[in-house]
């Protein structure tokens, strides 16, 4: 008796997993159903219509507020500073060209400067030769005139003597 008298005060505990997954899996069933006719009533569809239509709405207003208030302040959006950017770089792209352009006029006339200095030197060159060639000339011309002046009296000289002779004899 006294096996008996052990069993008898042995207490069954439950095992409190299984009701805790038991009524979990219940009450999912019965949420689900819930939902599942909720859902399926025009009220519901109603409901979820209005909602999105006011959310429509709702957006719209935010978006011309947020133009009028993009006009009002001038800050500038995503496109502008893009379309700014865009403009810098073709801005830096120009000015690179010109650069470059410059650097070759620039260069072009260096070259045409220094061959028009170089040719000024030949032409200084010439005209110190000419210059030296016409003072010779000169000096040569004047010799000339001179023998000429002295031959005119000479032959002045003569022909007064030639004339003053005939005259005298």
């Amino acid at each position: 008796m006294s096996m008996n008298s052990n069993d008898k005060e042995k207490i069954h505990m439950p095992n409190f997993t299984e009701l805790w997954k038991d009524m979990y899996f219940k009450t999912e069933a019965a949420w689900a159903d819930a939902f599942k006719e909720l859902i399926s009533t025009q009220t519901f569809v109603g409901m979820i219509n209005k909602a999105l239509e006011q959310n429509l709405s709702n957006e719209n207003v935010t978006r011309q507020m947020m133009d009028k208030y993009m006009e009002m302040n001038p800050v500038p959006s995503k496109k502008d500073i893009a379309r700014v950017a865009e403009l810098v770089i073709s801005l830096e792209e120009k000015i690179d060209q010109l650069e470059f352009q410059f650097s070759h006029t620039m260069t072009r006339m260096a070259d045409s400067l220094i061959k028009m200095a170089e040719h000024q030197a030949g032409l200084k060159e010439e005209m110190n030769n000419l210059q030296q060639s016409i003072v010779k000339m000169e000096k040569k011309l004047e010799t000339v005139n001179k023998k000429v002046n002295t031959a005119k009296k000479e032959t002045r000289v003569t022909k007064k003597k030639d004339t003053s002779a005939p005259s005298e004899g």
